[in-house]
């Protein structure tokens, strides 16, 4: 799973270079040094694309300093030998360019370290409105000097001006005491209080917050989570009828009340909504402006710490267990007959619901509300609008001040990263958006694996790289399994670690396999349709319906007679409205979890095998491809086909 921690001292690839993360120039921003010591600000955006393997053309240089080339070349030109200069000669060059006299004798000082021009003049300084104008040499030494202070028995504010001073004197630069004295006294009280004198001198002297969270102190500590079914009739895609209401799985930052994911949906609360939710709150909120069109400032990203929700069947299932300890998230469910311990969530509803109310197709709220309204009649948003609308009113949600907090929900969030000093804190870990990352949080089932291969949802499932644990099925019993929701004609099985089997009849190679392999099986039928989890479980309703054994053949052709719906959709009931557009929006969700699996096969996340094993492991074939079915189908197999 590819990261961008933004942590000092990381590697990031940056312009097809392998560069150092010196600090954060903000939330969105990094700034990087190459093995030539030269430093370059690299966007998220842009780093995430090359973890993602799409590679940038050239790094970004600074190409303010390389306009000043030529006229401090001129300016300095009689000083630019092996003779000593008089100051008065200094303060020629000194006027001719603005800049005070020890300017110009470091910029005679870095030429005659370097030999070249292009050092003459000084490097551009970071900053703008709202930044730190400090450079990131400078910025680091403070950073050293602070850690000492931070510290418990470390050392007093007056030793850490003097050595910062000393040290930033030492290394060529000068920065103004005032900036220090700032830098030292924009250090929150509490932080300063518990690194250097512990936590309980912090209880004992500072007051604690108020409220049902006394303790949290940072963004995403935790994170409620919640359903809510939306107070509004959505259309169908061409607006001929009215299909229903969605649902919106929605997740709040408690501390900072910035809404950390979203889903919208039709699929009634379960796994899926509340899997796609955390994808959605994991990942960077670029992808959602790109894809919506919208401008925004959306930095919330990163893995909570607690997720808080209520005791939900999709919570406590085992999905959401692996995927939370796999990520070291804490699952906490809500005390019952206590509505205090999730009131921001469902704070966050009612504001949501209040602003409902006026729009097209409106339900109201409550049976009062809802007398005077006719939704199905004035409905006039489809989903896709719907979702923008939704992330439009976050968005207004973000930028209002909060009478809870004294300010708004993202001055709160990004003030914890940075303040008006500089950095505050390391900037949260940016997730990329893989086959990886989204396997965990896809459906889990366990299944045994029999010769025919592998059976969930009256489903065949069969590939070569099964081979091996085919052969070796005896060995070890059920196995992980990850269904992808918006494709059935795929799953993941994760290759068992045969080192764990104490009591395997014999040993295995460990070289042979690797348990963190997810190997993608497809389906055996021949030309099965592209369907959801939801259509898939549909179908087979319907054939026990018709009083049908739901074999894979059946199935397909349900499916694909649910699916000719579509060209009738102004004729269908309500019912199977909805369900056409349903099926609309998993086949969109399962076009992102395509672009995330060749993104990750063109990055090459994956570590490569140390030795061969006896089959490898194939990405999954076309269903409709004859040679790889048959590929999977064993002689003993078309024996028993025969008998």
């Amino acid at each position: 799973m590819a990261r961008i921690l933004g942590r000092k001292g990381e590697k990031a690839q940056y312009g097809g270079e392998e560069m150092t993360v010196r600090s954060a120039l903000d939330l969105n921003t990094l700034i990087l040094i190459d093995a030539n010591g030269e430093h370059h600000y690299a966007s998220l955006a842009e780093l995430e694309k090359e973890a993602r393997g799409i590679p940038r053309d050239a790094v970004t240089h600074d190409d303010i300093r390389a306009s000043k080339v030529e006229p401090w070349v001129k300016a300095c030109k009689h000083l630019l030998d092996d003779q000593r200069h008089t100051k008065a000669e200094v303060e020629v060059a000194a006027r001719s360019l603005g800049v005070s006299v020890s300017t110009v004798y470091r910029a005679v000082e870095r030429w005659r370290l370097s030999g070249e021009a292009k050092d003459l003049p000084p490097p551009t300084r970071p900053g703008g409105r709202g930044k730190s104008r400090i450079l990131p040499a400078i910025e680091a030494i403070i950073q050293e000097q602070l850690d000492k202070v931070l510290t418990k028995g470390g050392i007093s504010k007056r030793k850490f001006l003097k050595d910062c001073r000393r040290a930033i004197d030492k290394a060529g630069f000068e920065v103004s005491p005032s900036t220090l004295r700032d830098r030292i006294s924009s250090v929150p009280a509490y932080r300063m209080m518990k690194a250097r004198k512990g936590g309980d001198a912090v209880a004992r002297e500072l007051d604690p917050l108020q409220g049902s969270y006394p303790n949290l102190s940072r963004p995403l500590q935790v994170v409620q989570i919640d359903h809510w079914k939306i107070d509004m009739e959505v259309v169908s895609n061409d607006r001929t009828r009215s299909v229903g209401r969605a649902w919106a799985t929605i997740g709040i930052c408690i501390w900072s009340r910035m809404i950390f994911g979203l889903n919208v949906g039709f699929d009634d609360p379960g796994n899926v909504p509340f899997g796609m939710m955390m994808i959605n709150g994991m990942l960077s909120k670029d992808r959602v402006a790109e894809e919506l069109d919208l401008e925004w400032d959306n930095p919330i990203r990163g893995r909570p710490e607690v997720i808080e929700m209520d005791n939900a069947r999709e919570f406590t299932g085992k999905m959401a267990q692996l995927a939370c300890a796999n990520f070291g998230i804490h699952l906490k469910i809500r005390p019952v007959r206590k509505p205090h311990y999730g009131q921001y969530i469902e704070r966050f509803n009612g504001t949501l619901a209040e602003r409902f109310k006026d729009l097209p197709g409106a339900t109201g709220a409550n049976v009062v509300e809802r007398q005077d309204k006719d939704p199905e009649k004035t409905a006039a948003l489809t989903l896709s609008e719907l979702t923008k609308l939704f992330w439009m009113m976050i968005d207004e949600y973000h930028n209002e001040v909060h009478t809870t907090i004294g300010m708004s929900p993202i001055e709160k969030y990004s003030g914890y990263f940075f303040g008006p000093n500089g950095q505050k804190h390391r900037p949260p870990e940016t997730f990329v958006d893989d086959l990886d990352l989204r396997l965990n949080w896809y459906p889990v089932t366990y299944r045994t694996i029999q010769r025919y291969g592998i059976r969930i949802e009256h489903l065949d499932y069969y590939s070569e790289a099964l081979e091996w644990l085919v052969r070796n099925r005896r060995d070890f019993g059920k196995v992980e399994i990850r269904q992808n929701p918006f494709d059935v004609r795929v799953i993941y099985v994760k290759h068992p670690d045969p080192r764990t089997e104490a009591g395997s009849a014999h040993k295995l190679d460990s070289a042979d396999v690797r348990a963190t392999d997810w190997i993608p099986v497809t389906v055996r039928q021949i030309g099965f349709p592209e369907a959801s989890l939801f259509e898939l479980r549909k179908a087979a309703k319907e054939a026990l319906a018709r009083k049908r054994e739901p074999t894979p053949e059946l199935l397909g052709s349900i499916i694909e007679e649910q699916q000719k719906l579509v060209d009738n959709a102004v004729k269908l009931t309500k019912e199977q409205q909805r369900r056409v557009a349903r099926q609309e929006h998993h086949r969109r969700e399962n076009l992102k979890s395509k672009k995330a699996e060749e993104q990750s096969k063109s990055a090459n996340l994956a570590e490569p095998v140390a030795k061969p094993a006896p089959k490898p492991i194939i990405p999954a074939s076309d269903p409709n491809e004859l040679s790889s079915i048959l590929a999977g189908i064993s002689d003993a197999d078309l024996e028993e086909l025969v008998e």
